[in-house]
């Protein structure tokens, strides 16, 4: 017997007393896609999933296999650091040369002549640079005795999550030449981070991309990055996000003639996959549900009761939600707002902080400037959420979460394809001690053995809508045993209440 049936039928045996429901309980299902063999699998919720879901604690979703008999199915916790593959990467920066006085205003797409020294590593290590036909080469930096230098790389490559500093001339207005050339995944946006010195900074940027350093496609006309103090409230933006782009170069272009950024810094962030050992945050908005003119937030002012201080939001499902971003809906707005979650409809009142910020909508002609999305603290799974504030809102903002999939495992179990069920008002899963039989698994395949991804497909439909209605009251039993006992004992106590009067009626007889 191979690993797959050991693994399997010991945990039949354990599992023999656990529930669960017929398929036509549930609303919808999704085939799961199981290339390859395997004695587990790993499934991961989709946004279209949750949807679907009832329960706040996942329980009406399962996986069937083909004949329809529920499979040992159970939570399931990826041991990875998924918050480490999520930091953003220090970028190698090079200065680009000035053009000369009397050279003709440059173009984004002009090509970048570089005598380019690697390391082992193939990371940019020295490069001399000349951009155009007619700059001379030149570096930006003046070695000992006046002598021209080498361009030398700032800061440490894309495959390092240290903070090493790159430090432009001051008053320098230079282009950015950024190395992607080590980052093998797409990328989802840049961080331009700068020494906070107290000032008011707003800088704009255009940003282009090359794969050899002659042909460039522009990605951004303008981004906007700010820190900015206004009223006792802090406003910064410092995140600028990309389609999902893979380039080997980039190349920043300062729009704007304001100061130079002190002590500059430049992270990407990357478009991770969700794998067996990987899970990869997600993105969802919340749906309005309602507002109040009431705060649950005991650190605000309990309001007035008639003006709206707050508006009520819902997810799919109670999610780990690990960031938030709010979106204000007016132009030239700005509002500190705080968002609260709760865990539990059995409380009302039990509300909890998980953010606080300085949201804020400005536009100048075509452009909108928002603000990043922020960390929101550790609480537990939520569904109900909240955004409050002191500050007239005229509408309501959007809410959007940043959140890790839930994952389920289950055992390959019966013939396949397997279904995933989900979406129902009766049916609940039963508990399966799967971790028993993962590690029987791991004491044969190895301690850093994962589960394949099991891929769902287009969902269909079972019982659609009508899975959610409440089932029918239970029937009234009618025990006919207890109804003969008291029977008998009626007719008992009417036969001793007659002998009882017959006795009173007869004459004494002394």
């Amino acid at each position: 017997m191979n690993v797959r049936h050991t693994v399997a039928f010991s945990l039949f045996i354990l599992c023999l007393n656990a529930r669960a429901a017929l398929p036509d309980e549930y609303a919808y299902a999704w085939p799961l896609q199981t290339p390859g063999d395997s004695a587990a699998w790993q499934v991961e919720l989709t946004p279209e999933i949750y949807a679907a879901i009832s329960s706040a604690d996942l329980r009406d979703v399962e996986v069937v296999n083909a004949a329809g008999e529920p499979v040992p199915f159970a939570p399931y916790r990826v041991f990875v650091n998924a918050a480490t593959q999520e930091l953003p990467l220090v970028l190698p920066v090079f200065e680009l040369p000035e053009p000369p006085a009397n050279a003709p205003a440059m173009s984004a797409d002009e090509a970048i002549r570089l005598h380019i020294e690697r390391g082992a590593d193939g990371r940019l290590r020295r490069l001399d640079a000349k951009v155009g036909d007619s700059a001379p080469p030149a570096s930006p930096r003046t070695g000992v005795g006046g002598a021209r230098a080498p361009m030398p790389i700032s800061g440490r490559g894309a495959g390092s999550a240290s903070t090493a500093d790159v430090m432009p001339a001051a008053g320098s207005q230079r282009d950015l030449l950024l190395d992607a050339s080590r980052i093998t995944d797409p990328l989802s946006g840049l961080r331009i981070d700068w020494e906070d010195n107290g000032a008011d900074i707003s800088a704009q940027f255009a940003l282009s991309a090359s794969d050899d350093l002659q042909t460039w496609r522009s990605l951004l006309a303008s981004a906007t990055v700010l820190r900015l103090n206004q009223d006792g409230n802090r406003l910064d933006r410092h995140e600028i996000a990309l389609p999902g782009i893979r380039a080997a170069y980039l190349r920043l272009r300062r729009l704007d003639a304001g100061p130079a950024l002190p002590s500059l810094r430049i992270l990407a962030r990357r478009s991770l996959p969700s794998t067996g050992e990987q899970p990869a945050r997600q993105h969802l908005t919340a749906t309005l549900v309602g507002s109040d003119v009431q705060h649950m937030d005991r650190t605000l002012p309990a309001g007035d009761g008639q003006r709206v201080v707050a508006y009520r939001y819902q997810l799919p499902a109670a999610l780990a939600i690990e960031a938030v971003n709010i979106e204000l809906a007016d132009d030239n707005s700005l509002a500190r707002v705080h968002v609260l979650s709760r865990q539990g409809m059995d409380n009302p009142m039990q509300w909890l902080q998980r953010a606080d910020l300085v949201a804020f909508r400005l536009r100048e002609d075509d452009t909108v400037i928002g603000n990043d999305e922020v960390a929101a603290s550790g609480a537990g799974r939520a569904q109900d959420w909240r955004i409050e504030f002191t500050t007239p809102l005229a509408h309501a903002p959007t809410l959007s979460v940043a959140y890790l999939p839930q994952r389920f495992v289950f055992l390959s179990q019966g013939a396949g394809p397997y279904r995933l069920l989900a979406g129902s008002a009766r049916a609940r899963r039963g508990d399966y001690p799967i971790e028993g039989a993962l590690a029987q698994l791991r004491g044969k395949l190895g301690a850093s053995w994962q589960p394949p991804l099991a891929t769902p497909g287009p969902r269909t439909m079972l019982q659609g809508d009508r899975a959610f209605e409440a089932p029918p009251p239970a029937p009234v039993q009618r025990d006919w045993k207890t109804w003969l006992l008291w029977a008998v004992l009626a007719a008992a106590a009417a036969l001793i209440g007659a002998l009882a009067l017959s006795l009173l009626r007869k004459p004494d007889s002394r």
